[in-house]
C-alpha cells in the first residue's frame, strides 16, 4: 500500500541521515582507537604523517590549509588521554583519573596579570606538573607590545644576536615562563613542532635549551622514535612505570 511504501522511504531517508552525520564520527573514532593500540610503537613521525594527510587531503578538497588548526592538538592530547590511562569522558576541556588531571585550552592567570591558554596541562593536586604547547611550524614572529618587554623574550633574544629573527617558539617561551608562579612554578613543559625546523629557528631552540632546564622542543617530522620514549625523556615522571 501507499502507506506502508510511505514508511519504507522515510526509513530508508532516515537511515542515509544517521550514516551520513556518522562518518567523520566514525573517522575520529578510528584514529583514537589506532593511537591507543599503538600507544607505545607509534613514532614521532607517525604522529606528523597523520597531520600531514589530513592537511594534503583539505587541500586537494579546498585548494587551502590557510587557519586550518585543531588537528594537532587533537593528536597529543588523544595520545597523552591514553598514555594516562584515563578512562573517563571529557568534559568541560577536561579529564581526570582521580589522580591526574589533563586539560585542554585551559585558562591560567600569567605574572603579568594577562591570561594565559596553554594548549595541553596536567595538574595534581591543582598544580601544573606538565605543560605543552603544540605548533605545526615554527615561523618569525613579531612579539606584541608588552611582549617585547618580557625578560625571559629580552634574554633569548640578546643571545640568539641582533640580526636573528624572533620565532614564535621564543615568544612561547614568554607565554609558558608567565604561568610558572605561585603553586604553578615548578612545572615542566615541552613545544611539540609537528613539521622539521629550519636552521635558524633550531638556533633558538638551542638557545632555550641552554638557558632553561625546565623546557625542551619536540621536532616530530623524520624522528623516527616512538612519541612516547621521547615523552618519557622530557617529561620526567609523567609516563607511569610499570
Amino acid at each position: 500500500s501507499e502507506g506502508v511504501e510511505e514508511e519504507k522511504r522515510i526509513y530508508i531517508l532516515k537511515k542515509k541521515k544517521v550514516g551520513i552525520t556518522l562518518i567523520f564520527t566514525s573517522a575520529f573514532n578510528d584514529l583514537d582507537t589506532y593511537l591507543k593500540e599503538h600507544l607505545h610503537t607509534i613514532t614521532c613521525h607517525d604522529l606528523f604523517s597523520i597531520k600531514q594527510d589530513f592537511y594534503d587531503m583539505v587541500r586537494t578538497l579546498t585548494g587551502s590549509t590557510a587557519n586550518l588548526t585543531g588537528i594537532t592538538e587533537l593528536l597529543i592530547f588523544r595520545h597523552l588521554y591514553h598514555t594516562l590511562g584515563m578512562t573517563a569522558p571529557v568534559f568541560d576541556k577536561s579529564v581526570s583519573d582521580g589522580n591526574s588531571q589533563l586539560s585542554i585550552g585551559k585558562r591560567f592567570m600569567g605574572k603579568n596579570g594577562r591570561p594565559q591558554d596553554p594548549d595541553i596541562v596536567i595538574e595534581r593536586n591543582g598544580a601544573i606538573t606538565h605543560l605543552l604547547s603544540i605548533k605545526n611550524a615554527l615561523a618569525t614572529n613579531s612579539p606584541k607590545d608588552f611582549e617585547k618587554e618580557s625578560e625571559v623574550i629580552q634574554n633569548l633574544m640578546n643571545k640568539n644576536g641582533p640580526n636573528q629573527v624572533c620565532s614564535n617558539g621564543i615568544v612561547d617561551i614568554h607565554r609558558i615562563d608567565n604561568i610558572r608562579h605561585d603553586q604553578h612554578k615548578d612545572f615542566k613543559s615541552i613545544t611539540v613542532v609537528f613539521s622539521k625546523v629550519q636552521d635558524r629557528h633550531q638556533r633558538a631552540i638551542d638557545i632555550i635549551h641552554d638557558t632553561y632546564d625546565w623546557h625542551r622542543f619536540i621536532v616530530l617530522e623524520n624522528n623516527k622514535n616512538p612519541f612516547m620514549e621521547v615523552l618519557k625523556r622530557n617529561l620526567p615522571l609523567l609516563i607511569r612505570v610499570g
